[in-house]
């Protein structure tokens, strides 16, 4: 092994050469990471870790290769995989070859890979365990190629460990095999590993120009393709700094010549693909002229594209890669009208910075020190707008406030080829607005022109809710109280469930039952007896008695038969709730309207208390997010008057009971009236609002939505505007944990489509938040016409159904019942709204304030980095 070491090294320090191994400056990792970088990619091909769990445990999925291929028995491809050996400390101690021995035996009967690479690392190649001579014996037992990876990480860097994997290569596999077709343009591409799916933006192109891809070595790559390799007709390599001694000995070996490219940006593109073609030249004449066509048409292509990012010209840049890409960045930056004020060369060759000087001129501004301390600096007194490196450089850009992406390994997006530029540009154009945006303010008022196109005849997949379900809802939040619904009884039991099934607690819900000659004789007394029975035996504060369609429609006069209730201290709250009209929103708001004017405008004269306020919000709040808003105001030293108040869903409710328990009291609801100020969160709760200010001149606000940056602060500013106090330390962090949070997603966010299936209300908040990340709303669905439906920010609003949904969206935002919709279009479906009844934990989840925000982000970020 170590005289293998020594062969790769020697001759690698000269200036003049690409080699470079011993010019390891800092920044890179180890030999071991080097060659798994390399080998890895092999999509059917297993890789044993012989060592203890740091080793794999720490690189496992943490490159952004991807593969096209399938694994054995339809399976992940194996680059997904992790194996290791796990030596423990009696494995080092009494050696562990025959462990190993058993861990080949095991994978192969596991995943059924068409080769084995067993990979040393620092423990097992400092006590010396003889990895080839137990790859010799299990590869004549399980009869596959079982190969040895000698690459500990103690022998040296990152691109040591490339090179020794492409050795590996060359020793093992590449001449074993021979192609089931040969062309005459064939090549294979050298260090390309397809990450985040690079190569898939670059062999389109090729294929048009008639350029064959016979090994991809070794994104993307099946073992077998790699053993044929020496058919090409060219090498073409894409990471000198890697794998350069491989084209080498090639071209030794086979005669194969080979070119050196970058397929970052337009420029470098171009002049790859002409590399290309006329290294094939000699075998396909035709290659020059057609690579001309295609360059031609893909460079009009992409200039139209980019007509959208102008916005990008001028601005200033600091880069810190390494290899190929320290120099071709540069490029590709250069392309779209970037300037660039600082190139860090930690990690690049002499040869790469003579190709920066070549790019940039004499004075290019290239830097030595790229310590954190120092990029920082630079960003600063070079007045750069953005920072374009590798993924552990994130984090101090995001945290400063300073667009970044991600060049290296890590990243989760392609940026090779014309089309990948495309990519950069959005990215770099997201960044720039995403900080534009979270550093400004909003207005509050609502955009108008909204599309409200009426959904056709029939709802397919409904969306929309009853309004009687909504006033239901809205009675769960007042202690001691129970809804009666007067209507037929499935209206009860259906009801019923389906609140049962959302917040996953016993819910008070009482039925008139009517049946058939209750319609042709009268009903009203049905209504009476039901709450005159609720009444007598569970002596509730409050009855609501909400009207279906059933009883509209008949036309009951239950104002006139609710006086004849014998209901004692109980108050009798009528909501007129027909499901043929609006939808649980708009129930939910008149049972609220309805509460407030029976228990609250009733009352005695108003003596105002000080620092009591009032919070009416919609039902589009979670329990969770009701205990939020009290913790919120109390925290400001404010006394909250919450109605209704649903943090009793939240499961701290004890026991059984016909009511519903643990709201807001009655006497706190009449105690509204002596309130200073009302806090009405949605649209939709405005006229409780004004009824409270009619009556008892209490002004009020109303907040379209209380997630997002913008929008919380702007409820944490009227806190303090009502108590005189300054916002709390706990909410200050809690500000900055959600600014860090929001620049740590929206890399996952930045482009992405969304398409949003709520409530009015709910639309509104979700929008404006998804906004503030970066995502586009391609479409909003509601149930229902509501004044908050000009404040969504969306591209088309519609009122429909869940069958309206339409391709375009990289994720869906809406109930449960959208997951045929999730699965039609393939991507992933973020449950929230109402009913979600395929999730649990739904009612203790904050989403609103700056915590609330945070907890929606990270969700949504997660299902769109799984579906990525």
């Amino acid at each position: 092994m170590l005289a293998n070491v020594d062969r790769l090294m020697q001759g690698g320090c000269a200036t003049e050469k690409s080699e470079k191994l011993c010019r390891a400056r800092g920044g890179e990792s180890c030999a071991f990471d080097g060659a798994m970088i390399v080998l890895q990619p092999i999509a059917d091909a297993a890789h044993i870790i012989h060592g203890p769990i740091a080793c794999c445990g720490s690189s496992w999925e943490g490159r952004g290769t991807l593969s096209s291929r399938v694994g054995a028995n339809g399976r992940t491809p194996l680059h997904k995989w992790g194996f290791t050996t796990d030596m423990s400390e009696l494995d080092i101690v009494y050696g562990s070859e025959e462990k190993l021995y058993r861990a080949i035996v095991k994978t192969n009967e596991e995943v059924h890979p068409r080769a084995i690479f067993v990979h040393a690392t620092c423990v097992s190649g400092l006590i010396g365990e003889d990895i080839e001579a137990v790859c010799k014996k299990a590869e004549s037992s399980i009869g596959i190629r079982v190969i040895p990876v000698n690459a500990p990480g103690f022998v040296g860097p990152k691109n040591l460990g490339n090179r020794i994997a492409g050795e590996v290569l060359l020793e093992h596999v590449i001449g074993t095999g021979e192609p089931p077709r040969i062309t005459s343009a064939d090549i294979n591409l050298i260090g390309e590993y397809n990450i985040a799916g690079d190569l898939w933006l670059v062999e389109p192109v090729l294929r048009k120009a008639g350029i064959n891809i016979l090994s991809r070595i070794t994104g993307d790559s099946t073992f077998d393709e790699i053993t044929y390799a020496h058919r090409a007709k060219l090498n073409v390599v894409v990471c000198s700094r890697a794998l350069i001694n491989v084209a080498k000995e090639m071209e030794r070996k086979y005669g194969i010549p080979y070119v050196e490219v970058s397929f970052f940006g337009k420029t470098e593109m171009s002049k790859a693909l002409r590399a290309i073609c006329k290294g094939v030249s000699p075998y396909a004449p035709t290659a020059v002229e057609a690579i001309e066509q295609v360059i031609a048409s893909e460079e009009n292509i992409l200039d139209e594209k980019l007509r959208k990012y102008a916005n990008l010209r001028g601005k200033k840049a600091v880069l810190y890669t390494g290899g190929v890409k320290s120099w071709s960045f540069i490029s590709a930056l250069l392309d779209l009208g970037i300037e660039i004020v600082a190139v860090g060369t930690k990690k690049s060759t002499f040869e790469d910075e003579e190709k920066m000087r070549e790019i940039l001129g004499p004075d290019a501004p290239l830097v030595e020190d790229v310590t954190p301390k120092n990029l920082l600096k630079l960003l600063r007194e070079k007045k750069a707008d953005m920072l374009v490196a590798g993924g552990r450089n994130k984090y101090l850009a995001v945290k400063e406030g300073y667009p970044f992406i991600d060049v290296n390994q890590e990243r989760h997006k392609p940026y090779a080829g014309y089309e990948g530029l495309v990519n950069i540009a959005a990215d770099l154009s997201a960044g720039l607005r995403f900080y534009a945006n979270s550093s400004g303010t909003s207005s509050e008022t609502c955009a108008t022109g909204a599309d409200k196109r009426i959904a056709s005849d029939v709802l397919i997949n409904p969306l929309k809710n009853s309004q009687a379900i909504g006033a239901a809802i809205a009675f769960q939040g007042i202690n001691k109280a129970v809804p009666v619904l007067h209507g037929a009884q499935g209206c009860n039991f259906l009801g019923k469930v389906l609140i049962t099934n959302h917040f996953r607690e016993p819910i008070a819900l009482v039925s008139s039952k009517l049946f058939v000659e209750n319609v042709v004789m009268g009903s009203e007394e049905n209504a009476v007896r039901a709450a005159e029975q609720v009444i007598d035996k569970s002596g509730p504060d409050v009855v609501g008695i909400l009207t279906t369609g059933l009883a509209e429609v008949k036309g009951d006069d239950l104002a006139g038969a609710i006086k004849m209730i014998d209901k004692g201290a109980t108050e009798i709250v009528h909501v007129k709730t027909p499901d043929y009209e609006g939808g649980l929103e708009t129930g939910y708001s008149k049972a609220v309207e309805a509460i407030i004017r029976t228990i609250v405008v009733k009352g005695t004269g108003a003596q105002k208390k000080s620092g009591q306020v009032n919070i009416i919000a919609g039902p589009h709040l979670t329990p969770a997010d009701f205990t939020e808003l009290r913790e919120m105001a109390e925290s400001f030293g404010l006394r909250p008057v919450i109605v209704p108040d649903l943090a009793a869903l939240d499961g701290s409710r004890k026991g059984m009971s016909a009511l519903a328990l643990g709201g807001a009291p009655v006497e706190n609801i009449r105690s509204m009236a002596d309130s200073e100020f009302t806090i009405a969160i949605g649209s939709s709760m405005q006229g409780a609002a004004e009824i409270l200010k009619g009556e008892f001149g209490i002004e009020f606000r109303v907040f379209e939505r209380i997630a997002g940056l913008q929008d919380t602060d702007r409820l944490m500013e009227t806190l303090s505007a009502l108590s005189g106090r300054e916002m709390p330390a706990r909410y200050e962090r809690r500000r900055h944990i959600l600014i860090d949070g929001m620049r740590d997603a929206q890399f996952y966010f930045a482009n992405k489509r969304a398409c949003i299936a709520l409530d009015p209300d709910h639309s509104v908040q979700m929008s404006r938040l998804l906004a503030e990340t970066g995502i586009t709303i391609t479409q909003a669905v509601v149930p229902h016409i509501a004044e908050a439906v000009s404040c969504i920010m969306a591209d088309e609003t519609e009122v429909g159904d869940l069958n309206s949904i339409r391709a375009g969206c990289d994720i869906i935002i809406s109930n449960s019942h959208a997951e045929e919709s999730a699965l039609r279009l393939k991507v992933p479906l973020y449950q929230t709204g109402f009913p979600v009844h395929k999730l649990i934990g739904v009612t203790a989840r904050v989403t609103i304030g700056y915590t609330g925000t945070l907890n929606s982000i990270n969700d949504i970020g997660n299902l769109l980095m799984k579906a990525h």
